[in-house]
């Protein structure tokens, strides 16, 4: 979902629409990252700005697609010194992560493969069986 640059605040039922993820887990970084700071209204209800929907989004950009734990994601926003052996063993983790699902894929097509091919030959020396007897 787009958002109305224009508009100041949003609901966070309108941020969880915005960054695909749940209110729950909103209100939880709003706990882990102190960056993610959304102002109250007089009610209580959360007010988040275009800056939090900003940060919101690079949170789950850290978490989800990159592949941080929450910790290390904290630190990237904080600004701290990243430890590149830590960002490479973590891509060098993901990459891994990716081919082993591949090769799974890849031995359950060659199992079904082989499946076809065992019953097809089953199927053979059985006519043959009756052909003969």
């Amino acid at each position: 979902m787009a958002f109305e640059s224009t508009k100041s605040y949003y609901s966070i039922s309108e941020v969880t629409k915005i960054a695909s993820v749940p209110a729950y887990l909103l209100r939880y970084w709003e706990n882990f990252f102190t960056e993610l700071n959304p102002s109250r209204d007089t009610r209580g209800n959360r007010r988040y700005t275009n800056r939090d929907i900003a940060m919101v989004l690079h949170i789950k950009e850290l978490v989800y697609e990159k592949g941080y734990k929450l910790g290390k994601a904290s630190e990237l926003i904080k600004g701290k010194p990243r430890d590149t052996e830590e960002d490479h063993k973590t891509a060098e983790i993901l990459r891994l992560q990716k081919q082993m699902g591949n090769d799974k894929n890849r031995f359950h097509t060659i199992e079904e493969r082989r499946t076809l091919l065992l019953r097809e030959i089953k199927l053979e020396i059985e006519e043959m069986l009756q052909m003969l007897g």
